[in-house]
């Protein structure tokens, strides 16, 4: 299998294929979700700002209960937090929680990366490469364009997670990396460190899923997570 089919391929829960109005209404809710998830990821509603719904109903298109289900689904996500009697804002950050959130993070990608070099396939081994050939890093370094730099990490992380070939694991990691990146998105913005060391060893990494080689892959993937951790201060 590719790594993007895997990557993109829409996800199926257990439930029966739904009627055409439940499609819709789950489209509906999906992209409500999406963009909003987008909106607080991005910092364009910032930590404790309220999450405007007729704003939004007007933006979308869509009623309230669309952005409702959405809400709901993104206070499941710890992206917003709902004031019972006081509405909804996007949750607050507390710099001290990054040191937990990458407690967590940081062994779980490592498992996804385990799997991934016991799993890998030569056509994957491939499209990984192109997939970071393709990334222009010291470009963006240049341009301090951290969004696009945070997309590309993401996108990289994901597509191993995706190779593991364990779909409980791709969910949970890819809430981690969301609450990960609203931390470096804030960060980056207030201190405009240089981001070098943040996103280095692409190659490496890839080198070692190639090799099917699940200790050097680890090793490789703590290297590349101490150096986007040293641009944050103790």
């Amino acid at each position: 299998m590719s790594v993007t089919r895997q990557v993109v391929s829409p996800r199926r829960g257990p439930s029966q294929a739904p009627t055409q109005r439940g499609l819709r209404a789950d489209t509906l809710a999906g992209q409500a979700y999406r963009r909003i998830k987008e909106l607080i990821l991005i910092g364009a509603i910032p930590p404790l700002h309220p999450i405007d719904e007729k704003q939004l109903m007007q933006e979308l298109q869509v009623g309230r209960t669309p952005i409702r289900e959405a809400i709901q689904r993104l206070a499941y996500d710890g992206l917003v937090t709902i004031i019972p009697f006081r509405g909804t804002v996007a949750s607050g950050i507390d710099m001290s929680d990054l040191d937990q959130i990458m407690e967590t993070r940081v062994p779980m990608e490592i498992l996804a990366g385990r799997l991934a070099a016991q799993r890998i396939e030569d056509d994957q081994v491939r499209e990984l490469r192109a997939l970071v050939g393709s990334y222009d890093v010291p470009g963006l370094c240049a341009q301090r364009n951290f969004v696009e730099l945070l997309r590309l990490d993401q996108e990289f992380h994901r597509a191993i997670a995706a190779i593991s070939a364990n779909k409980f694991l791709e969910q949970i990691l890819e809430n981690l990396r969301d609450l990960t990146w609203r931390f470096y998105i804030l960060f980056y913005r207030r201190h405009d460190p240089h981001p070098d060391e943040g996103f280095n060893n692409y190659d490496a990494i890839v080198d070692a899923l190639a090799a099917r080689d699940p200790d050097l892959l680890e090793e490789r993937l703590k290297e590349h997570f101490r150096g986007g951790r040293a641009v944050f201060p103790r």
